[in-house]
């Protein structure tokens, strides 16, 4: 599995897995009404219709079976969970939000098994911490927002959030020193379309990404201490940044790893 559509096709799913799980998570409080959960549920969906179609172009059409049948299960999962957000109580919600990210992790694991040149472990650990960074970043920055139509609700909610970014944010950059060698040393000949860029770039391109994961970091721990101060609208708008930089930092990242021999 390589190439421009194999990168995305991974950070889509990454996207889904963390969107769904964390918000299943945060549904379990049951503080914060269903409004909330029926946008991660749309937008989870969303995400997991893109990167199962960017995966069928990825792997010359699914023919993987346990692959497939672990994203037929997590897109069923998925529109079965935006559906149950209608239901009387939170309970369904987290029942189907936790299972929908249990078949995606199960997805992540054989997407991670079509990785040249990494162990199965390894390459699975780095997109289950890809999935939580991207899945703390995307619900915090929604919840945030959620404050404004959600009066009353407990500051503890977005803070519990911060905290679980900010550690995927750290297993992501664990994760990534201890592959260093494999990932600063990918072939990124012609990367950048300029005259001299046949030459690789790889390490150049590890290190901003370390550079994007530790900012990250910085910018969701400045959010957890807005939050203490209780500003959810400036930790709201740090929000903006973390997603934006942590995005960036997982597409990167992907295509050092794809890049890798």
């Amino acid at each position: 599995m390589s190439g421009a559509g194999a990168i995305t096709a991974v950070v889509f799913l990454e996207w889904t897995v963390g969107w769904v799980a964390v918000s299943a998570w945060c549904q379990s409080w049951g503080i914060v009404s269903r409004g909330n959960f029926r946008i991660n549920a749309w937008g989870a969906l969303g995400f997991g219709v893109l990167a199962w179609f960017a995966l069928r172009s990825a792997t010359g059409g699914l023919d993987r079976s346990f692959l497939n049948a672990s994203l037929i299960a997590l897109l069923v999962l998925l529109v079965v969970h935006l559906l149950v957000q209608w239901s009387r109580t939170d309970v369904p919600g987290v029942v189907v939000g936790y299972a929908a990210g249990a078949a995606g992790v199960v997805a992540l694991a054989a997407a991670a098994a079509l990785v040249d040149g990494w162990s199965d472990a390894l390459a699975a650990a780095e997109l289950g911490a890809g999935a939580l960074l991207l899945g703390g970043v995307t619900n915090g920055m929604l919840l945030g927002h959620w404050y404004l139509n959600q009066p009353g609700l407990k500051t503890w909610a977005l803070a519990r959030i911060t905290k679980l970014t900010l550690a995927g944010s750290i297993a992501t950059a664990v994760l990534g020193v201890v592959a260093a060698s494999r990932l600063s040393k990918a072939s990124t000949e012609g990367a950048l379309g300029l005259p001299g860029s046949s030459d690789s770039f790889g390490l150049a391109f590890f290190l901003i990404w370390i550079a994007l994961v530790v900012f990250t970091a910085g910018v969701v721990w400045a959010a957890k201490r807005c939050i203490e101060i209780r500003s959810i609208q400036s930790a709201t708008g740090l929000y903006y940044v973390a997603i934006l930089t942590a995005g960036v930092a997982e597409f990167l990242v992907r295509y050092l790893m794809l890049n890798t021999s």
